[in-house]
């Protein structure tokens, strides 16, 4: 008897070695095709580590197949649904570059925008991921001007693009704190040469008027300020920006009056 349960002690460990050797050569054996199914039902089941080995295996194995791009795009969006957004940028531009045919092109350009897009860090840090994901998210528009997704694509620039222009502004008004206003003039007039289409257009217009005036550049200030009022009539700042050039007529005056 103890014989008898000492060889079936050994043979069940044979017995599940030899079924899990028949299971894995099964799965070798499979098509492209079948093993993307495979990869594509855990994708779905949201196993997306499980589907990224299936992918991958694709993609090593089968290149050249009718479903290597499935694979190339649902490898990415596995690491995009894990927040993994760097190897997800990879991914997709694997993609764009290696079929750039696929049907799934027009999409991974629009995700490869939101990765960076989701990589982009608040107003104060490296805004390197802020840089490409305007790029990128501009490539997309370019490239697929009819896809659903531009009109997303273009608010999420604008916001990239509002960050951009938050950040100089706010280096401007602390060096207008600090009386540095040749430096801070620096910031503003970024703002207007590179970002006019944000929403701090207005402020840095302001902004560099303000300073225009500290460092007695009266007839600049003028000028900007009559600018200013062509290009935002109905602005919130239109006041303060009055009184500012009036200040400088004033001074303008007095200049005229005393000859200096």
């Amino acid at each position: 008897m103890l014989k008898t349960k000492y060889v079936a002690f050994l043979i069940l460990p044979v017995m599940f070695f030899l079924i899990g050797c028949s299971s894995s050569k099964e799965i070798v054996n499979l098509s492209a095709e079948d093993r993307f199914e495979i990869g594509k039902d855990k994708f779905d089941k949201r196993k997306y580590l499980d589907a990224i080995e299936d992918f991958k295996y694709i993609l090593i194995q089968y290149p050249g197949s009718a479903v290597a791009d499935d694979a190339q795009f649902y490898l990415a969006e596995c690491y995009y649904n894990r927040g993994e957004y760097l190897l997800a940028s990879s991914e997709y531009e694997n993609l764009i570059r290696g079929y750039p045919s696929s049907e799934y092109v027009p999409m991974a350009r629009y995700k490869l925008g939101l990765c960076y897009y989701n990589l982009s860090p608040k107003s104060q840090l490296d805004q390197t991921y802020t840089y490409k994901a305007i790029d990128a998210l501009q490539g997309f528009i370019e490239y697929h001007p009819t896809s659903e997704f531009v009109q997303d694509a273009e608010r999420k620039i604008h916001e990239l693009i509002n960050k951009l222009a938050k950040r100089d502004y706010e280096t401007g008004i602390f060096y207008m704190k600090m009386e540095f206003y040749r430096a801070a003039m620096i910031y503003f007039d970024s703002i207007i040469e590179r970002y006019p289409d944000s929403d701090y257009l207005e402020r840095a217009y302001a902004g560099k008027i303000e300073c225009l005036l500290k460092r007695e550049n009266y007839s600049e200030v003028i000028k900007i300020a009559e600018e200013f009022e062509r290009k935002f009539p109905s602005s919130d700042l239109i006041g303060k920006v009055r009184k500012i050039k009036e200040e400088a007529k004033f001074y303008v005056g007095k200049e005229l009056r005393t000859g200096r």
